[in-house]
């Protein structure tokens, strides 16, 4: 699995650096996660996103961008005693996670991007609370997700990035192991809300 990964983005990373231009830039964000399947709900779980991007302009309203991401997945719920809710769980997921965006430049501020991710399961954690719980079911070493949303520029260099996604495969199987229909287990839905700075100039050569 790590052969084909590793494949995979050096092939893109390649596809980059041979185009005639191209930028590139940081990402730093929040993010607000949940696993569907886990019987609890809302994007309760916050996590960090950090990381760089290199992008390259297919044609005048079209732009293909390629980021490399720390990404902090999960879920969680808090207790609430006074409410006699004493039950907490906090699941914490690890992601080294590498999204391919087609971009559309609506205007020169509003860009729409869509596209899928592949990311590699660097951690994972479930606590409960007892306490950390011991590894039960394990998940999946890798995790395929499609992407939607939107980049509106601020400054020259400076843009905000609101982004929704969502698992294409279960990142963990149900309980009982087995398959229903479409629903193979648990899915990892995410919302990531990043500032994006790119790097002065407005393209570099690839040479």
């Amino acid at each position: 699995m790590w052969k084909s990964f590793l494949t995979v983005l050096f092939v893109v990373v390649a596809g980059v650096a041979a185009a005639q231009q191209f930028r590139a830039g940081l990402t730093a964000g929040i993010s607000a996660t949940q696993i569907s399947g886990d019987q609890l709900s809302g994007f309760n779980k916050a996590g960090i996103v950090a990381g760089g991007f290199v992008s390259t302009t297919l044609s005048p309203k079209f732009d293909m961008a390629m980021s490399i991401l720390y990404f902090q997945k999960g879920s969680k719920k808090n207790s609430d005693p006074e409410k006699e809710d004493y039950v907490y769980y906090r699941l914490r997921l690890n992601y080294f996670e590498i999204p391919l965006l087609l971009q559309w430049k609506y205007n020169n501020k509003l860009i729409f991007e869509a596209g899928p991710s592949a990311g590699v399961l660097l951690s994972s954690e479930e606590e409960d609370e007892y306490g950390v719980l011991p590894s039960r079911r394990p998940f999946e070493d890798m995790e395929i997700a499609a992407h939607l949303g939107m980049n509106v520029t601020i400054v020259k260099q400076l843009s905000f990035t609101a982004r929704m996604s969502n698992s294409i495969l279960a990142v963990r199987k149900h309980v009982s192991g087995e398959d229903y229909r479409f629903n193979k287990g648990q899915y990892s839905s995410c919302l990531l809300f990043a500032l994006q700075y790119k790097f002065s100039g407005k393209s570099a050569s690839a040479e």
